[in-house]
């Protein structure tokens, strides 16, 4: 089963801005998905913070779980900033719908992931078992706030949440992102848009998903679409590249699909 992790959908709506660029709806999704031999994704909810609650009926996160159920090849992610006042209470509301995981950016959020007042949002996903995915790498925002190496406390502190390391920091954190995974098993390698050379502060290449393979072994990378930013003939690419990497069948089997199950829990 090819399971991908990593798709950002939006609604269709007049009332999203045009400097988006993208059309990100779900139909869109599942047609690339078809296109590209995809049998099931992780879509996330959208970020409250670009403002556009009147797209979404007012809660992003109840928007993509009321849409899912005309679409069972996909998987809900909910978007919460993990500073607002209620950011667990609408934790346990996005799991009770269904949503098993929530996609976290910190330089869009403006949050620092260490923030110890954050840990009680970090405590209840863990007890839930929902899964933390965590944009890495340059995005505008102070570097210091953060950085890769932030997350060493977060999975320290919570040795059962799981949480994915988005771009796997990226072209210019990738030594930091490594350094925490080897540290703390937990933590998971997120390969999505680091196969693309046009992409400047993200690329990692081939050598560098086989030589992470090495290094944290087989069971903990996950290959992420970044759909729509990626475009079906961008995402068979990657696909492919993964393919024909120096791995075994079987870490390739993993990446694509087996590792995202497995953490999930669909099995």
């Amino acid at each position: 089963m090819l399971f991908v992790n990593h798709c950002h959908v939006f609604p269709e709506s007049p009332d999203l801005p045009a400097q988006l660029g993208v059309v990100g709806t779900l139909d869109r999704l599942v047609d690339v998905m078809k296109r590209c031999g995809i049998d099931r994704a992780v879509a996330f909810a959208p970020f409250e913070e670009w403002g556009w609650s009147s797209a979404f009926g007012g809660d992003p996160n109840e928007w993509l779980a009321d849409e899912l159920p005309s679409y069972p090849e996909l998987v809900g992610f909910a978007c919460i900033n993990p500073k607002s006042p209620d950011a667990v209470e609408r934790l346990e509301r996005a799991w009770r719908r269904g949503l098993l995981g929530v996609k976290l950016h910190p330089p869009i959020q403006r949050f620092r992931p260490n923030d110890r007042s954050l840990f009680r949002f970090y405590g209840k996903a863990e007890e839930l078992g929902m899964v933390l995915d965590f944009h890495t790498g340059i995005h505008g925002w102070r570097l210091t706030e953060y950085q890769p190496l932030l997350l060493d406390d977060v999975a320290y502190e919570f040795p059962n949440l799981k949480i994915i390391m988005e771009h796997v920091g990226g072209a210019l954190f990738y030594n930091q992102a490594v350094a925490v995974m080897l540290d703390k098993r937990n933590v998971y390698a997120g390969v999505a848009t680091v196969l693309d050379e046009n992409a400047v502060s993200w690329f990692l290449g081939a050598e560098k998903i086989e030589e992470l393979v090495k290094l944290i072994g087989e069971d903990r990378l996950v290959y992420g679409t970044d759909f729509p930013y990626n475009g079906w003939e961008r995402i068979s690419k990657d696909i492919e590249m993964i393919k024909n990497l120096d791995i075994s069948e079987s870490a390739k089997k993993k990446i694509l699909g087996e590792n995202l199950a497995r953490i999930l829990k669909i099995m």
